[in-house]
């Protein structure tokens, strides 16, 4: 161990002894610039000077007699001229709605006279088969009055609207002469009471829609 550590210690001392042996390169140091040369003396050195900073130009205000006048308003514009004179014909105005009694003519007419052949065909026999051809025809009369009667004013939504309330309950009425007979003689009359409630609500809503298509001509007439 001592020899490994005492020959290293030789390498080291004779490696700083070559190291001290070895020549220095001189150092380098830089040239210096190179002189400015001076300009011949035949070509004197002139030195622009630089302009001087311009100041703010002063706001010149104009005299009030230089202002100009504001410029006169255009003449009024005179009455417009009439529509047929600029070549353009006026909208013709809607035609009036029809009036008068004939939605209530036709839509009485169209109760009335199935009303009077049912009631004729009720009292002609006591035949239950002509009796119930006499309800269907009464029916039928209730149900199509205030589509008639409206419709004679082309008031469509108001006749559906009248209209469908008289033929569900004429509808309802002979579900009901289905159910129960009214003219079978042993029946009581207690059992005919929902035919007769049904048949009587179906001629006042058909009389009630040919109403309303009278009062409403006039309405319609207004706007």
């Amino acid at each position: 161990m001592k020899r490994r550590l005492v020959a290293t210690l030789l390498v080291l001392s004779a490696a700083r002894a070559a190291r001290a042996d070895e020549p220095h390169a001189p150092a380098v140091t830089p040239a210096p610039p190179p002189a400015e040369t001076a300009p011949p003396a035949s070509e004197p050195a002139t030195t622009e000077a630089a302009p001087p900073a311009s100041a703010p130009a002063a706001t010149e205000v104009a005299p009030l007699d230089a202002v100009p006048a504001p410029p006169l308003l255009p003449p009024a514009v005179g009455p417009l001229a009439p529509v047929a004179s600029l070549g353009v014909t006026p909208l013709p105005a809607p035609p009036l709605a029809r009036g008068g009694a004939a939605p209530l003519v036709a839509g009485a007419l169209t109760m009335f006279v199935p009303f009077v052949v049912g009631c004729a065909l009720w009292s002609s026999s006591t035949d239950d088969a002509r009796e119930r051809a006499g309800t269907y025809v009464m029916a039928a009369g209730f149900a199509a009055a205030p589509w008639v009667s409206h419709g004679v004013e082309g008031r469509w939504k108001r006749g559906a609207i009248f209209g469908s309330v008289s033929t569900a309950l004429s509808a309802a009425t002979l579900v009901a002469m289905e159910a129960k007979d009214p003219f079978y003689a042993p029946f009581a009359n207690r059992q005919r009471v929902p035919f007769g409630v049904f048949l009587t609500t179906a001629m006042f809503a058909g009389a009630l829609g040919v109403v309303d298509s009278f009062l409403a001509a006039p309405a319609r007439e207004a706007r």
